[in-house]
């Protein structure tokens, strides 16, 4: 759309239009691999976009492509299908404003490698082309001083809507009069992105959370491609890291972060730089304490719908979605509506305990005591605290995450456990400290089973770190049983000193402890 109001302004401008012509490419360039397809696709789109005005010219283009698509195989075949644009541009007496869509498929592994360099001497050389070009987001190669991009164009960054600019298009598309605090947690969902946000204008405004996630599910099924694309934008190592962040969906710290997508500290601070510089990241807070969260947090719900299957997640956060979005004097009956769905549905009740352990104010609000619990699960729930509702959640999701290492599906339970680290890490209740420090030695495990000894290394040192000093009996079994198997894991790496290290701190820590 950015580029057809381009190219409309051009046409129709008088004092645009007597100089510049555009030459709109369609939306992905599937048939440019090389130079000459370029120069051929320029061919076809120019013939087309003078096709009304100077008809005999827009054959004769049409007649030169077909020749020069039947002679592809000469070596010639770009020069002579550049020179045939540049003819024609002269005849015209216009520049050519060619307008490209999706620039960063150009500079990828599709095209050959010279391609970019090829492209860039012709813009360089001749006045007569012009290049307008649109990209998802700022790509690798633009930044990178020995690509053929790197400072070619001016960039142009279009800026996120801000409140009241979400606002009035909400108003126009949606025809809700809601007031701007209302549309506030649209424009977090979203990031201010306008094409988002006319996507979440189609699944509407329920107090029934069976039918949001009904029709939410339909939403991520029809616009699967566009959330998939936006994705696989990424490099490989920007794409763990952002997958880390939207999986987390809290704004997050770097450590944490790096945790979650099981890689160095250092290695996930520079993918974090790149994710906020390329707009698919916001950074808040003060340098030391940092947190990172997804610009358009509607990619959180597309990844655990799709990728993890969880929708008692989703629930958890539609929940405290729409506690911000209801005025004051409907939370009453959302909130009465929620609890008599959590009644019939074990994801909805499950979701809804997940939003109390992390925001404890919600637990006046719905009254968990009046839930009954209907699997023996999450029995005993029903008349305890939120301490009781903390530890419940924690224990029952600890026994998810064993059930997904039985089943062998061993990345899904590390999710499971990173988790609860994320949501539950922060609490000060012994019971729940306990699951934590679990979470992290069974997650290292798993990391063991992998394969993956540096990881698990890494895992294990943060629960000690956290919980070394914990004089419970429990965790004390724990962060030894951590330190043993640190022991083995640099023993499997050859790093024989360390191994011997670690095991006289585990007798120097536990030698005289009376915990059997």
């Amino acid at each position: 759309m950015l580029l057809a109001r381009i190219a409309a302004e051009l046409r129709t401008e008088q004092s645009l239009s007597k100089f510049l012509l555009p030459v709109w490419f369609m939306e992905e360039s599937l048939e440019i691999f090389n130079i000459a397809d370029f120069w051929l696709e320029t061919l076809l789109y120019l013939a087309e976009q003078i096709g009304k005005d100077v008809p005999d010219l827009s054959q004769e283009l049409r007649i030169a492509h077909a020749d020069l698509a039947d002679r592809w195989y000469e070596r010639t075949i770009a020069d002579s299908a550049r020179a045939t644009v540049l003819s024609a541009a002269e005849r015209l007496g216009k520049k050519l404003v060619l307008m490209v869509e999706n620039l960063q498929d150009l500079s990828g592994d599709v095209v050959d490698d010279n391609f970019g360099w090829q492209l860039r001497q012709v813009l360089q050389c001749e006045p007569q082309i012009v290049l307008v070009a649109t990209a998802t987001s700022r790509f690798e190669s633009l930044n990178d001083a020995s690509q053929p991009f790197f400072e070619l164009f001016r960039i142009v960054e279009l800026k996120r809507l801000n409140t009241e600019e979400c606002h009035r298009l909400w108003r126009m598309v949606s025809g809700d009069a809601v007031s701007e605090r209302e549309v506030r947690p649209l424009e977090i969902l979203t990031g201010g992105s306008p094409r988002l946000l006319v996507i979440v204008c189609g699944f509407g405004q329920h107090h029934s959370l069976s039918q949001l996630m009904e029709e939410l599910v339909q939403l991520i099924d029809d616009h699967t491609e566009y959330f998939r694309g936006h994705l696989e934008n990424f490099s490989k190592s920007e794409r763990r890291v952002y997958i880390a962040v939207i999986d987390l969906w809290q704004p997050s710290s770097t450590a944490k972060i790096a945790m979650r997508a099981r890689m160095d500290v250092r290695t996930a601070s520079t993918m974090l730089g790149r994710l906020v510089r390329e707009g698919a990241v916001i950074a808040e807070g003060p340098v030391r304490k940092r947190t990172y969260a997804a610009a358009e947090r509607l990619y959180s719900i597309y990844y655990k719908l799709r990728r993890q299957r969880d929708e008692a997640a989703i629930v958890q956060h539609l929940i405290q979605f729409m506690m911000m979005f209801y005025r004051d004097d409907e939370l009453e009956e959302v909130s009465g509506k929620v609890k008599w769905e959590a009644r019939h549905s074990n994801v909805i009740r499950e979701g809804l305990q997940r939003a109390i352990a992390e925001t404890p104010q919600l637990a006046e609000l719905f009254g968990m005591e009046e839930i009954p619990a209907q699997d023996e699960t999450v029995k005993g729930r029903e008349n305890g605290d939120v301490s009781t509702i903390q530890e419940s959640v924690a224990r029952t999701l600890i026994s998810q995450g064993m059930r997904h290492n039985q089943l062998g599906d061993l990345e899904a339970e590390i999710a499971v456990y990173d988790g609860v680290v994320a949501h539950l890490g922060d609490s000060d209740v012994p019971g729940v400290q306990e699951s934590v420090a679990r979470a992290l030695v069974f997650k290292g495990m798993t990391q063991g089973q992998l394969g993956d000894s540096e990881a698990a290394i890494a895992t294990y040192d943060q629960a000690v770190e956290r919980f070394g000093d914990s004089d419970a009996p429990n965790i004390q079994e724990l962060i030894a049983r951590a330190l043993v198997s640190i022991g083995v894991r640099h023993n499997q790496l050859g790093r024989y000193e360390t191994e011997v290290a670690v095991y006289d701190d585990v007798v120097e820590r536990f030698g005289g402890s009376d915990v059997p």
